[in-house]
C-alpha cells in the first residue's frame, strides 16, 4: 500500500504496526510515540485488543496500531492470528501497514531477533526499536545499534521511551522507512533456503532461525561480567523465594487493601453528602407522588450506591497498575504457578484467571490461547470464582459499615482490609480446590507444560498508569452505572406496584405504611416466597429480593438494596460520615421486631456468598459460546450457586455460635 493523502490536513497518511514480543517495553512505547490511543476495542469476532495512536511527524499523520506480543507467527492463539492478519492487510477496518516497527529487548535480543527475522520476511519496510537500553547497559550488555542495522538491512534506534530518549530519531525512521521500498535481505532467505524449512518440521526452521540470529549478532553484542551479584537479583532472589516471596505477597496485598480504605475515605463522604444534597434538592422540589418516589427511591438511591465506590475502584487499579508496570505481578505470577500445577492446571491458565479479577467474561476469553482442551475447559469453569471487580463494590459496603475498623497485629493492619483481602482468598481457594477435584475426576491428565518470563524491574509508566486507572473507573461508571440506573427503575416499580391495601383504621407510621407497601409488592412477594431458602444463612426477604435481582450482574445488589431498604427516617447522628444507604442497612429491622437485619455473621454471610455465587448472566453465555455447549454453563451456575449457599450458611452459622 502506497502512503496516500490525509484529506483532512493534506499531510501523507501512513500506517506503521508495533511489533514485538511480551514484556519488552512496547507499551510503554507506544505511549512515548503516539500518547493516549485514539482507539481502544477489539478486533471483529475476537477478544484481542485493537489499540491505535496517531501523530503527526515531518508532516506526515501516523496511524500507530500496537499488535499483541507475540513470540512468533504460527498462529496457535488468537493473538498470533490477529498479528498475521494485520501485517497482511486481512484484518477488517485496519489499513495494510506501510512500516514494521519491530520491539527488541536490548536485555535478551538473541530471542527477540527471532521474531526480527520473521517480520523481515514481510517485505515490508521496517524499523528495529532496541528497548530497555538502559536496564542493558546496567546489567553489562552492549549492542551496537550501527553493526545491527548493518546486518538486518534496516534502521536500529537506540531508545530510552520513559525518559523520551531516541523517541524523535525513531519517529524520523519511521517516517522515513514508510516512504521508502523495502531492500532486498538476501542472507536471511539464502539462510533458510539451505534448510529447506518449507518441506521440513517446525523445530528445523526454529534451528534454522537462530542460527541465523547468532550470525547477526555476532560482534553485535558485548557484555561485560557483572562486578558483584546486581541490586535486581538480589530483590528476585527473595520475591520468588517460596516462603518469602509468599510473606511479602501477602504483606503487599494487605498494605494495598488497607490504602484504599484510607485514602479513599474522604472522597467517598464527599460524593455521599453530595449525593444526599441532590436527594433533598429534589424531594423539596417535587411533590409527593410517584415522580418524586422514582427520583428519589429508584435512580438516585441506585446510582448513590455505585458511584461512591468509584474512588476505591480507581485507586485499586491505580495500585494494580503500578505493580504491573514495575514489573512486580510477573514475581506473583511465578509464586502463583506452583499453586496452579497442584490443582492441575496450566501454566497458561495463569493470564486468564489473572484477568478474571477484573472481569470473567475476558478472562473466559482469553483461555482461548490455551491449545489443551482439557486445560482450556477446566479454566474456564473455575474463572468465574475469581472476585472479579463487580465484586468489589459488595465487599467494600458490608466491610465498612459492619467489620470493625480494629488494628489486627500491626497498628496499620485493619480488620476491614483483612477481611477484604480474606474475600479474594477464598475464591483463589475455591478455584484451586474445584480445579483439583475436576483435574483427579472429570478432566484426569497432566496439565500442559508452561516456560514464564520474568521482565527486568523498571519504573512504572505514569501515563500508562493513569490511563489504566481512567479506564477502570469510566468502564465501571459506563457498564455498571447504566445497568444498575435501569436496574433501579425496574425494581422500583416492582417494589411500589400494585399499591397496598391498607386498613382505614390502621395507625401506623409513615415507615409502616412504606414497609407494608413493599411487602404487597410484586417484589415483596417474590422475596418472601423464597425465604425459607435464604434465612438459614441469615438473611430476611428482603435481602433474597436483592440476591434475585443481582442475577444479571452482581454489582447491581448495591442499587436493590438502595430501593429496598429506603424506608422511614434514621439517626445519622451517630453514624457521621457514612452513607445514606450504609445508615439504612444499620437501621432495618426484621419484620414486626426490633431485631436488626444485619450484623457481623449476615454481612459475611453475604460477601461469602457473593465471593462464590454465579451471579453474571453474561459470564454464563460467554461460557456457552466458548465451549459450544449448554451444558457447561449450567454446571457452572450449578456448583457455584451450591457452593456459594453452603459456605454462607456455615458461615453465618459459625459466626452466630461464636457470638460475633
Amino acid at each position: 500500500m502506497s502512503p496516500m493523502q490525509d484529506s483532512r490536513t493534506g499531510a501523507t497518511h501512513v500506517t506503521a504496526v508495533l511489533l514485538g514480543n511480551p514484556n519488552t517495553g512496547k507499551s510503554t512505547l507506544f505511549s512515548a510515540l503516539a500518547g493516549i490511543p485514539t482507539r481502544i476495542g477489539n478486533y471483529p469476532g475476537v477478544t484481542v485488543e485493537e489499540k491505535v495512536g496517531r501523530f503527526v511527524h515531518a508532516g506526515i499523520t501516523i496511524d500507530l496500531v500496537d499488535l499483541p506480543g507475540v513470540y512468533g507467527f504460527a498462529a496457535h492463539s488468537p493473538d498470533e492470528a490477529v498479528a498475521i492478519d494485520v501485517l497482511h492487510g486481512r484484518m477488517p477496518g485496519v489499513a495494510t501497514p506501510d512500516c514494521v516497527v519491530v520491539v527488541v529487548d536490548a536485555t535478551n535480543p538473541e530471542r527477540n531477533c527471532y521474531l526480527a527475522s520473521l517480520a523481515l520476511e514481510l517485505g515490508l519496510p521496517a524499523v528495529v526499536a532496541l528497548t530497555l537500553s538502559d536496564v542493558a547497559a546496567a546489567k553489562g550488555i552492549d549492542v551496537d545499534p550501527s553493526l545491527l542495522a548493518e546486518r538486518l538491512g534496516c534502521p536500529v534506534v537506540t531508545v530510552v521511551a520513559p525518559t523520551g530518549v531516541g523517541i524523535p530519531a525513531l519517529r524520523d525512521a519511521i517516517a522515513a522507512a514508510a516512504r521508502a521500498a523495502p531492500p532486498a535481505r538476501p542472507d536471511l532467505a539464502a539462510h533458510l533456503a539451505r534448510v529447506a524449512v518449507d518441506r521440513q518440521p517446525a523445530e528445523r526452521e526454529a534451528i534454522a532461525r537462530y542460527a541465523w540470529v547468532d550470525q547477526v549478532l555476532a560482534g553485535v553484542i558485548r557484555r561485560r561480567p557483572p562486578a558483584a551479584v546486581t541490586i535486581d537479583e538480589r530483590i528476585d532472589a527473595v520475591l520468588t523465594h517460596r516462603v518469602w516471596g509468599t510473606l511479602v505477597f501477602a504483606a503487599v496485598m494487605l498494605a494495598l487493601f488497607t490504602s484504599i480504605f484510607a485514602l479513599a475515605a474522604p472522597l467517598m463522604d464527599l460524593i455521599s453528602a453530595a449525593m444526599d444534597t441532590v436527594a433533598g434538592a429534589v424531594e423539596a422540589v417535587l411533590p409527593e407522588g410517584a415522580i418524586r418516589s422514582l427520583l428519589v427511591d429508584g435512580v438516585l438511591a441506585g446510582v448513590g450506591g455505585v458511584i461512591v465506590f468509584v474512588p476505591q475502584i480507581a485507586l485499586l487499579f491505580l495500585f494494580v497498575a503500578v505493580l504491573e508496570g514495575c514489573g512486580y505481578l510477573a514475581r506473583a505470577a511465578y509464586l502463583m504457578d506452583r499453586l496452579l500445577v497442584w490443582a492441575g492446571l496450566s501454566g497458561k491458565s495463569f493470564i486468564p484467571l489473572l484477568s478474571s479479577f477484573a472481569c470473567a467474561i475476558p478472562g473466559i476469553m482469553a483461555a482461548r490461547t490455551i491449545e489443551h482442551r482439557r486445560d482450556r475447559l477446566l479454566t474456564i469453569l473455575v474463572a468465574p470464582l475469581m472476585s472479579c471487580s463487580a465484586r468489589l463494590p459488595v465487599y467494600l459496603l458490608f466491610c465498612g459499615a459492619f467489620v470493625p475498623d480494629r488494628a489486627v497485629g500491626l497498628s496499620w493492619i485493619r480488620l476491614p482490609a483483612v477481611v477484604l483481602v480474606s474475600m479474594y482468598g477464598i475464591g483463589v481457594a475455591t478455584a484451586a480446590a474445584v480445579a483439583w477435584a475436576l483435574s483427579r475426576t472429570i478432566f484426569r491428565g497432566p496439565p500442559q507444560p508452561f516456560v514464564m518470563e520474568l521482565p527486568g524491574w523498571r519504573w512504572p509508566q505514569p501515563a500508562v498508569v493513569l490511563e489504566r486507572v481512567r479506564e477502570a473507573a469510566g468502564s465501571f461508571l459506563k457498564n455498571a452505572g447504566t445497568l444498575i440506573v435501569a436496574m433501579s427503575i425496574v425494581l422500583w416499580a416492582l417494589g411500589s406496584y400494585p399499591k397496598p391495601v391498607i386498613p382505614p383504621d390502621a395507625a401506623w407510621t409513615e415507615a409502616d405504611l412504606r414497609g407494608e407497601a413493599l411487602r404487597q409488592s410484586f417484589l415483596g412477594r417474590a422475596g418472601r416466597a423464597i425465604e425459607p431458602a435464604v434465612r438459614p444463612l441469615g438473611w430476611d426477604w428482603r435481602i433474597g429480593c436483592a440476591a434475585i435481582a443481582s442475577f444479571p450482574a452482581r454489582e447491581v445488589v448495591l442499587g436493590t438494596l438502595g430501593v429496598i431498604y429506603n424506608l422511614g427516617d434514621v439517626d445519622a447522628g451517630e453514624q457521621e460520615g457514612s452513607t445514606m444507604l450504609v445508615r439504612r442497612l444499620k437501621a432495618a429491622t426484621w419484620d414486626g421486631t426490633a431485631r436488626k437485619v444485619f450484623t457481623l455473621p449476615v454481612a459475611l454471610s453475604i460477601m461469602v456468598f457473593y465471593a462464590l455465587c454465579a451471579q453474571c448472566m453474561s459470564t454464563l453465555v460467554v461460557i456457552g459460546r466458548e465451549t459450544g455447549s449448554r451444558l457447561w454453563p449450567l454446571v457452572t451456575f450449578s456448583y457455584m450457586t451450591a457452593l456459594a449457599w453452603l459456605a454462607a450458611f456455615v458461615v453465618y452459622q459459625v459466626g452466630t455460635r461464636l457470638g460475633w
